[in-house]
């Protein structure tokens, strides 16, 4: 029985050996490889320039030819030991000052045998890694490939107090075969992916005037008779319509941001409902934002549609009964809120400084207007369709 035991005991430690072996096998051997290079202009070496021979063909040798001029070094010791005219001696580096491309080295080394499947090894290789270090004023910029995945990353700008966090991004982001701008995490930001200095494209702005009509659908309190009490009817509203604002373009797009001013055209007189009730719509603000896309950007006339919001706030004005019309006549009802909208339009003579447009709009509120007063009630949705056209300017 014991030996059984001792047997299973030696198949056990022989499978582990076999399993741990086969893990060890399994590992891609990796060598890491990082150079230092320069992309900084060296001067070119002199050489002398034989002078183009004149129209009388070529000058005539000197009889007494140039003495060349010869360095004559003074062997008289200088006051710290030195030859006069000898170099100085290079003086002796800091012991402690680290070798940026030895350090990096170490560091992806480290890098590639904590990843899975990877071990980083100084001979027999199946893989190679190699990084490439161009010095700039400050930090280098990096360019790391790794021969496994064929994939090359770049990192701008790079200091040499970010070299364990560049270690571990260009170990995984090659390993794992993803962009290197896929591996920040909150503890390997590097500084050059938060100061990047971006280049902007400038659009043009212009003023906006336009002037148009609406329709708007509103079930509205309105007047039967004299004698009768109003009666809630459907009602089509039609103000009239300015609008002030700003277009932003930029090529093929544009943003709008506007106010407007509806003004209503309709006003029942107090004498056909002597007991109050009925409500016109008088005026309305609107302030909003439209943002827009042109079919021929760089076309001299196009078209354009898109869509946005505003805010609106609408008044209305509510007839008093007869007993209670000492110094007015009405009462204000008041509502707003969201409107969505989209539109389509077009522009037109866009070549010169100052163009048209036309254009057309649907409103669509979010909200019911629901308010009252001693003298009338609304509880209405108002959606609405405007036609205007304008200049730019």
């Amino acid at each position: 029985m014991k030996t059984k035991k001792t047997h299973v005991k030696a198949l056990w430690l022989v499978a582990g050996i076999l399993l741990t072996t086969n893990v060890a096998r399994a590992n891609t051997r990796i060598c890491v490889s990082v150079q230092q290079r320069s992309w900084y202009k060296t001067p070119a070496p002199a050489t002398g320039v034989t002078p183009a021979p004149g129209p009388e063909g070529p000058a005539a040798p000197d009889s007494k030819p140039a003495a060349r001029a010869e360095r004559v070094e003074d062997p008289t010791p200088t006051p710290d030991g030195q030859a006069n005219g000898a170099a100085p001696p290079k003086p002796r580096g800091n012991k402690h000052e680290i070798d940026p491309h030895r350090y990096l080295e170490r560091r992806l080394e480290y890098e590639i045998s904590h990843e899975t499947g990877f071990s980083a090894v100084k001979e027999r290789c199946e893989q190679q890694l190699s990084v490439e270090l161009y010095p700039l004023d400050q930090g280098w910029t990096v360019f790391a490939r790794y021969s496994g995945t064929e994939r090359e990353e770049k990192v701008d700008r790079a200091d040499l107090d970010e070299f364990a966090e560049l270690a571990q991004r260009i170990a995984f982001a090659l390993l794992r075969n993803r962009p290197i701008t896929h591996t920040i995490t909150r503890e390997n930001v590097l500084r050059s992916d938060s100061e990047v200095n971006l280049r902007t494209i400038d659009g043009t702005g212009h003023l906006l005037f336009g002037m148009g009509t609406q329709a708007r659908l509103a079930r509205l309190p309105t007047a039967q008779a004299a004698d009768r009490p109003a009666a809630v009817e459907t009602r089509v509203l039609t103000p009239v319509s300015v609008q002030l604002g700003y277009r932003r373009k930029l090529r093929a797009w544009g943003l709008d941001a506007f106010g407007r001013l509806n003004l209503g055209t309709e006003n029942t007189g107090i004498h056909r409902n002597d007991l109050g009730g009925h409500v016109d719509y008088q005026w309305s603000l609107l302030a909003g934002l439209h943002f827009l896309h042109y079919a021929d950007a760089p076309g001299i006339n196009s078209f354009y549609f898109g869509g946005g919001a505003a805010f609106e706030l609408a008044f209305f004005g509510a007839i008093r009964p007869v007993g209670n019309r000492i110094g007015a006549e009405r009462d204000t009802l008041m509502g707003g809120g969201l409107n969505l909208d989209v539109l389509a339009g077009y522009e037109f003579l866009r070549a010169s400084s100052v163009h048209f447009f036309g254009q057309i709009e649907l409103n669509a509120p979010t909200y019911l207007i629901n308010t009252e007063n001693t003298s009338g009630a609304i509880n209405t949705y108002i959606p609405g369709a405007l036609a205007e056209i304008g200049v730019v300017f």
